[in-house]
């Protein structure tokens, strides 16, 4: 909650400009026809595989479209719209990310399904063929998730836009979020592949996060009790909790999923420090606006 209040704090002052910039600057125009050019190229490319991508996500069915715009509207009448499409649009890429493994792989999953507040899951209907296979899978989400926050950024810059910035490092924090080892979280799915040791040290540091109120949601709280229920059965009836010899893979294997895990992990830490440096507070738009000024994003004073 910390961290999202920072990234969506006073959301009715996320527009481009003030309406008087008075003696500022005002953003290149160049710089800001580059980005709609970059936003509107993307959108061509993706268009002619839409429906295509559509089925193969199975986002065309109704519990997924009507749940997504049922938490859009919820969103909304707490951040306001832009804000509110650009969150859910961050969560649907993150979620997607793990449906296209799972449609590479050939695992059978449900529609996706989005549920305000908590965020959005795609189920598996069958378990992957072994940690690898699951690890590939949770890998997905974070990946994809954190080029569009990339992106997103990218096209903040090129637009000077303080909306798109703030998305991005919404975006950055949600993908890192998920990289922590608990439980059925997609970091708790990848570490477990690397040793069964992962979710203890995950239930550790989780537990850290909330007795030094760095996080206090109560739905963090449901997550470390499923976590630390998981991590209970794993050792307490490691047979009934997956079949035989799902954990042994191979040492190449193993060596893989630490690095990328752990690149991952920087990677996001390094853009988040990006985005936060340049994203202004609520305050500095507040103060923006009363003195009738606009500065861009980084060269607030």
């Amino acid at each position: 909650p910390t961290a999202l209040s920072s990234n969506i704090g006073a959301v009715s002052h996320l527009s481009n400009v003030p309406p008087n910039r008075g003696p500022g600057r005002a953003p290149p125009k160049n710089r800001l026809t580059a980005g709609l050019a970059s936003l509107g190229t993307a959108g061509i490319l993706l268009a002619g595989k839409g429906k295509y991508v559509l089925g193969a996500l199975k986002l065309t069915k109704f519990a997924s479209l009507g749940s997504m715009l049922a938490t859009v509207g919820t969103y909304s009448i707490f951040f306001g719209w832009p804000y509110a499409v650009g969150m859910v649009g961050l969560i649907l890429v993150h979620e997607s990310g793990h449906a296209l493994v799972m449609h590479r792989l050939g695992i059978p999953f449900k529609p996706m399904v989005f549920i305000p507040f908590m965020g959005a899951a795609v189920a598996m209907k069958e378990r992957p063929r072994d940690a690898y296979d699951e690890a590939l899978v949770a890998f997905g989400g974070p990946v994809l998730g954190s080029l569009g926050a990339a992106g997103v950024g990218a096209a903040g810059i090129a637009m000077q836009s303080n909306l798109l910035i703030a998305l991005s490092d919404f975006g950055f924090m949600i993908n890192l979020f998920n990289l922590l080892p608990i439980g059925m979280m997609d970091g708790g799915r990848i570490c477990g592949a690397v040793s069964p040791y992962a979710g203890m040290v995950g239930l550790g540091l989780g537990g850290a996060m909330i007795y030094n109120g760095m996080i206090s949601n109560p739905i963090f709280y449901l997550v470390m009790l499923a976590g630390g229920y998981e991590t209970f059965m794993k050792w307490y009836d490691p047979h009934a909790h997956v079949p035989p010899n799902y954990y042994a893979i191979s040492g190449k294997q193993r060596a893989a999923i630490t690095g990328g895990y752990f690149s991952l992990v920087a990677a996001l830490m390094a853009a988040m420090s990006v985005s936060s440096a340049l994203k202004k507070s609520p305050e500095q738009l507040q103060r923006e606006r009363q003195l009738g000024v606009y500065h861009p994003p980084g060269e607030w004073q």
